[in-house]
């Protein structure tokens, strides 16, 4: 007949799977998403799960500690919020142009296809400068982002708000999951 929560685990967190992360299955029991035994450590720290969430290995909503606002239907939307929002992203890509940083390689693309007026107006100069101070920031956010997420301390200001402080000129919009967090 159906298969007990613990039958179930066993399938899902079989010895198959194999890799750093659970396949692409989506684990999901009900309302309840499974929480794959195999993640990613920064995936693993950006969700927002209670300790009875992992007790039981299941958590009602995918949300990232950081943007609560955001909910997920998919663990594979949750692992690309946590790799690609501007707000903590794992990898930044640069306009060559100004200077403004991207977290994903599609909204840069769009952003060289559309070349809004600030961009084209930034001297080859100043937007080095962006460049090497954009990065500069990153790497001291990574290490910071790590380090809080593994001690439960603020982070304090998502990336894109403190890049947005330091170059207010930035042909770059705000987004709406960073709006109401710049205040730290």
């Amino acid at each position: 007949m159906g298969e007990t929560v613990k039958e179930r685990a066993e399938v899902v967190y079989g010895v198959e799977g194999g890799g750093e992360e659970d396949s692409n299955e989506e684990h999901t029991m009900g309302e309840h998403f499974w929480i794959p035994k195999r993640m990613k450590d920064r995936h693993r720290a950006l969700l927002l799960a209670t300790k009875a969430d992992w007790d039981r290995r299941t958590i009602g909503e995918l949300k990232c500690r950081l943007c609560p606002r955001a909910g997920f239907g998919s663990w594979e939307d949750f692992k690309r919020h946590c790799d690609t929002m501007e707000a903590h992203p794992l990898c930044i890509h640069f306009c060559d142009r100004c200077g403004d940083f991207f977290a994903r390689a599609d909204s840069l693309k769009r952003h060289k296809k559309s070349m809004p007026d600030r961009c084209i107006k930034v001297a080859p100069g100043m937007a080095e400068v962006k460049r090497i101070e954009t990065t500069r920031l990153h790497e001291e956010f990574k290490g910071r982002l790590e380090r809080c997420l593994r001690t439960g301390e603020e982070i304090g200001k998502p990336f894109a708000v403190i890049i947005r402080e330091l170059f207010p000129e930035s042909s770059k919009k705000g987004c709406r999951e960073q709006q109401g967090r710049g205040k730290s």
